[in-house]
């Protein structure tokens, strides 16, 4: 496999970041974050997270120096951010995970101003993501869309190569073209992978095509942008965890589209919250509705996904058992339930569960979108479950959890 993740690019922003880090601007930026997510939670926290705050905190700040690393519209680069903390190519990278992030996802960000010319180049590598999505943002956190294309829905060449096309200016009959807008900040892509073991994120060049006598945003312009918004932003997506911590313990409402609150505007979710007992354990059922990527995804009380490239916190459509019905059926707990579809809960009592579907078709497929929510005593699970559900043993599952690792290892290899 060639990793396109690995270019220069990439290892500069790391290194930019890492500086970032030791600027005494973003220390204290980031014990004020912690003041005020403190301030919001109140006594509203569970016991067993709170020796995970500090960490959470970190992975906070480190998300927005990676977005100052992008924020650059005049010399524009694709940065990854989103990552647990890791090492490769001789360095040690800051965890920046935070937000809900989705650990199917390679998630990266280019810096873009309106007005500017822009030509983003790309090609599919080895297998091509299940869905992957180009949008133009106005804000630094949540996804205040512009305008969003998709793949699949960008027209390419038989070899798997395509070129975007980003200005001021309506598209007028041009193919795979974007248009801003005087308050836009940033192209996020996100590349949704579903098998892990092949899909690969798609190789992206972007340049800027008038950029002659612009003045380039510098390393403390950027820095100091990202320290006001981290602290600025705090409101904003401790609404966004509200929206699943407020529910009623052991709910999951139907899904919505997200568009309306800041996320893929293509995507549909359901969002909610569990608070599952030792003994206790929540079977989810869910219709992958012919989305081109769905999955269910465990968040930890601090609003970031749980150590998906050690744990199986989640499951995608491809890393999941299908019922005979085609219904994916999965269980939540902290025993394994010696089913396929286990997801982890690592110990913690109180979980943010979330189902996505992106890329859904125009005509709804079955029931559509949907899912299906149960808690039960652990040792009644076998009562409850589909017939025909795939076992695993204890082999089985060690074997299941290393090709995990190494599926996930792809994203840092070098």
């Amino acid at each position: 496999m060639t990793n396109p993740i690995a270019n220069a690019d990439q290892f500069a922003a790391e290194a930019e970041v890492r500086a970032m880090w030791d600027d005494a601007a973003t220390r204290a930026a980031r014990d004020h974050c912690a003041q005020l997510w403190r301030v919001g939670h109140g006594g509203d926290v569970p016991p067993e997270v709170e020796p995970l705050f500090d960490a959470a905190m970190d992975a906070w700040i480190g998300n927005y120096l990676f977005k100052a690393a992008a924020r650059d519209p005049v010399r524009p680069r694709f940065v990854r951010n989103f990552m647990p903390g890791h090492g490769w190519n001789g360095a040690v990278v800051p965890d920046a995970r935070m937000g809900g992030d989705n650990p199917d996802n390679c998630y990266r960000l280019a810096g873009i101003a309106h007005g500017g010319r822009y030509r983003i180049t790309g090609r599919v590598i080895d297998a091509c993501p299940a869905h992957v999505s180009f949008t133009l943002v106005e804000n630094w956190g949540t996804s205040m869309t512009v305008q969003a294309v998709e793949l699949p829905g960008i027209d390419m060449t038989q070899d798997g190569r395509f070129t975007i096309t980003i200005d001021d200016q309506p598209a007028n009959g041009r193919r795979n073209h974007m248009t801003t807008n005087p308050r836009v900040k940033f192209l996020f892509v996100r590349d949704s992978m579903m098998d892990w073991e092949r899909e690969t994120p798609l190789a992206l060049e972007i340049e800027r095509i008038d950029a002659a006598g612009a003045q380039h945003f510098s390393f403390e312009q950027r820095l100091d942008e990202a320290l006001r918004r981290a602290r600025e932003e705090v409101p904003l997506y401790f609404w966004f965890f509200r929206l699943s911590a407020a529910r009623p313990a052991n709910s999951m409402p139907q899904p919505v589209r997200t568009a309306s609150v800041g996320g893929l505007v293509t995507q549909a979710s359901s969002i909610g919250r569990l608070r599952l007992e030792e003994d206790q354990a929540a079977i989810i059922r869910f219709d992958p509705a012919g989305a081109a990527y769905s999955s269910l995804q465990l968040a930890m009380w601090w609003y970031r996904s749980i150590d998906a490239h050690l744990l199986q916190s989640g499951l995608s459509a491809a890393q999941s058992a299908r019922d005979a019905d085609g219904l994916i059926t999965a269980v939540v707990s902290a025993r394994d339930p010696g089913v396929a579809n286990w997801v982890q809960t690592d110990g913690l009592r109180d979980l943010l569960p979330m189902i996505r579907w992106q890329g859904l078709p125009e005509t709804q497929q079955g029931a559509g979108p949907v899912h299906w929510l149960d808690i039960l005593p652990f040792d009644r699970l076998d009562a409850h479950l589909p017939a025909g559900i795939v076992r695993t043993n204890r082999q089985q599952r060690e074997d299941q959890l290393r090709a995990r690792r190494a599926a996930w290892s792809r994203r840092i290899s070098v």
